[in-house]
């Protein structure tokens, strides 16, 4: 894959939206997560396992989907007492609550004004920016979401033979979206919370078997695949 970087500009006339991630796939400019995963299964068939879950694995896929991912995110970064064992370091979450208070509404502003044909989207983009707070309140009843819906993935893993995936034997998109999910709660601190110190035993050793997948240390951990 060739890489090429885009300035701010660039990449809002590659996607209007100015989401993060998005791939060309073919002719195609795909955003979003869900629809790039769904677009390569449906595009890369042939050769390839089929990736589409069960009904059940449907049925985990939108509980997965249901989360409001950047209030875990940014709730955990802002409540580090409800953490343990976080992998961000201390520093660099501290720069990065920064930027998204100050910095980045300023960079949104004038980005607005050095493109005024492009400046309606930055605008949202600002008025997001300023709007999007996370009380302890909203991340507390999100964690609790959060743990029933785990909670339902632990019983199921319990039906389930130990080498199995949520649907059997193969992986399908609801792993993939369950293990993008568990990464991220490790990697700000709520892991611990879910699945540490015997807790939810199936769901740890769910996690081990992906930590140990060559692609897994590729994506997350590069420097000791």
């Amino acid at each position: 894959m060739k890489e090429k970087r885009l300035t701010n500009y660039d990449y809002k006339n590659v996607n209007p939206k100015s989401e993060i991630p998005v791939v060309k796939i073919g002719d195609k400019i795909v955003p979003d997560s869900s629809t790039i995963i769904q677009t390569l299964e449906d595009t890369f068939k042939e050769g390839y396992p089929n990736l589409t879950p069960s009904d059940k694995g449907h049925h985990f896929e939108q509980l997965y989907n249901s989360l409001e991912i950047r209030t875990l995110t940014f709730g955990a970064m802002h409540n580090v007492e409800l953490t343990t064992n976080r992998e961000i370091p201390d520093e660099p979450r501290l720069n990065y609550l920064t930027k998204i208070a100050t910095k980045r509404p300023a960079i949104l502003k004038a980005q607005a004004e050095a493109h005024p044909d492009v400046a309606e989207i930055y605008n949202e983009k600002l008025q997001q920016t300023v709007n999007f707070k996370v009380d302890k309140a909203r991340l507390e009843c999100e964690l609790v979401k959060l743990e029933v819906i785990l909670e339902e993935t632990e019983q199921h893993l319990l039906q389930m033979d130990e080498k199995s995936w949520l649907c059997g034997n193969n992986i399908t998109l609801a792993d993939i979206y369950l293990a993008l999910l568990m990464r991220r709660l490790v990697y700000v601190g709520l892991a611990y919370r879910y699945w540490g110190n015997g807790k939810r035993p199936n769901l740890s050793a769910y996690y081990q078997r992906w930590s140990e997948k060559k692609s897994f240390k590729e994506v997350f951990y590069p420097t000791s695949a």
